[in-house]
């Protein structure tokens, strides 16, 4: 029994330095939508004091000048692109592949016990470098637990940590503090600290474990047993999203209700490629919008929900739901400071229910199919629908965002 975790290092981070070598060795920041806070650092960066999630940007200006830090605003789009392409090579090192997160995920290696498994790993880790230049670390172990520490060893050393064997594995486990253990959460560890333990190896070795489950109900149980190198958390499949969200703040408060229904087209879009995308139809969505709820002014806070006779994942028709919301909880004379999309109630597409009273559901299937197709080929809403408006007046502040580099062929990089 072996798993491997793969994990990308400051992801978000070494999405950017790939395409600003120049930015090698210096500190990298990262910030959240508008700018607002700082949700990724590069190793530099934490080595001289900044790490702290969510810390507003406009609190660090002055240390991220006399620092001379590298700002960049968050471009998911990079990123998204990014991660599928380092996905898409784990699949050639593994029968079984479990993206985790956008950022890691979890190759069983069964049947790899005549590899040499730290060798296996520099060929993962060197391949991905070179190919997508994102540096990965790699933990090898026996259960998913077991690979998480080794994975975070492997930041440590030389980016592969492989431990198999009952002695490795204690080795590792008595220096390794219970609190950064996966699955043991900051008030579990405090409840183990009282029992005396403070390390993995302790936890491992603790002999009450009727006491464990009544402390840390059965996913404590569970993550002491794979700390014994006894396998409970077996790989999955990524299940299709039972809910499919676009939300964003704007840019600045909104006033106009024409570009609130750009910014709610936008969303609907969004959702609906995503819908196509894992082959899915919704039966309803909700919409939402609110004021800047940090701002001493009068506030508004309005939602609603649209229900659909049948399954569908048409973009015109779900633009068309949306906009028959908004204009239920508009309230003109606010200045909108956030909006969002929630398609909901979604299955298979094979198992969409028609309407009785309507056979033609008239779902332009075939339209968004090629809309599609161009847009996967093009990039991304290249073909939109009109009423996403051009000028997005609303859109999110982004004052250090880097270009579309992988995704839009106007903005591919020069050499």
């Amino acid at each position: 029994m072996t798993i491997g975790l793969v994990d990308c290092n400051s992801f978000y981070c070494s999405c950017e330095r790939v395409f600003k070598p120049e930015t090698r060795g210096r500190p990298i920041i990262v910030l959240s939508n508008n700018d607002g806070c700082a949700i990724a650092f590069s190793r530099e960066a934490k080595a001289i004091g900044f790490g702290q999630m969510c810390e507003p940007f406009f609190e660090t200006e002055e240390r991220i000048k006399k620092h001379k830090v590298v700002v960049f605003s968050s471009n998911y789009t990079l990123y998204d692109d990014m991660s599928k392409r380092v996905m898409t090579l784990l699949k050639n090192y593994t029968p079984e592949l479990e993206v985790y997160s956008v950022d890691e995920a979890f190759l069983s290696l069964d049947g790899y016990d005549h590899f040499d498994l730290v060798e296996y790993g520099k060929k993962i880790r060197k391949d991905i470098l070179k190919i997508t230049g994102i540096p990965v670390g790699v933990g090898i172990s026996k259960t998913k637990v077991l690979s998480k520490i080794a994975n975070k060893l492997s930041k440590k050393s030389k980016g592969v940590w492989v431990m198999n064997t009952d002695k490795e594995i204690d080795e590792a486990l008595k220096n390794y503090p219970v609190r950064d253990i996966w699955g043991i959460g900051s008030a579990s560890a405090r409840k183990l600290n009282l029992l005396g333990i403070t390390t993995a190896y302790e936890f491992k070795m603790y002999k009450n474990e009727n006491l464990i489950q009544k402390m840390l109900t059965k996913t404590g149980r569970e993550v002491q047993e794979e700390l014994r190198g006894v396998r409970c958390l077996e790989m999955e499949e990524v299940e299709a999203k039972v809910n499919i969200a676009n939300t964003r703040s704007f840019g600045k408060d909104t006033y106009s209700k024409r570009e609130l229904q750009e910014a709610i087209a936008t969303f609907a879009t969004k959702c609906a490629e995503k819908l196509r995308y894992q082959d899915s139809v919704c039966y309803g969505l909700s919409v939402f919008v609110h004021t800047n709820a940090f701002k001493e002014i009068e506030q508004y806070y309005g939602s609603g929900s649209f229900v659909f006779g049948s399954g569908t994942s048409d973009t015109i028709k779900i633009i068309k739901a949306a906009w028959h919301v908004l204009d239920q909880i508009y309230r003109p004379g606010f200045g909108y400071k956030k909006g969002g999309v929630i398609l909901n109630h979604i299955v298979s597409k094979n198992e969409n229910q028609l309407n009785l009273f309507n056979q033609d559901p008239s779902d332009n299937e075939k339209l968004s199919n090629v809309i599609d197709l161009i847009n996967n080929r093009y990039g991304p809403r290249t073909i939109k629908s009109a009423a996403c408006g051009i000028n997005h007046a609303w859109k999110l502040r982004a004052d250090y965002i880097t270009k579309r580099y992988t995704t839009n062929w106007n903005e591919i990089l020069t050499v």
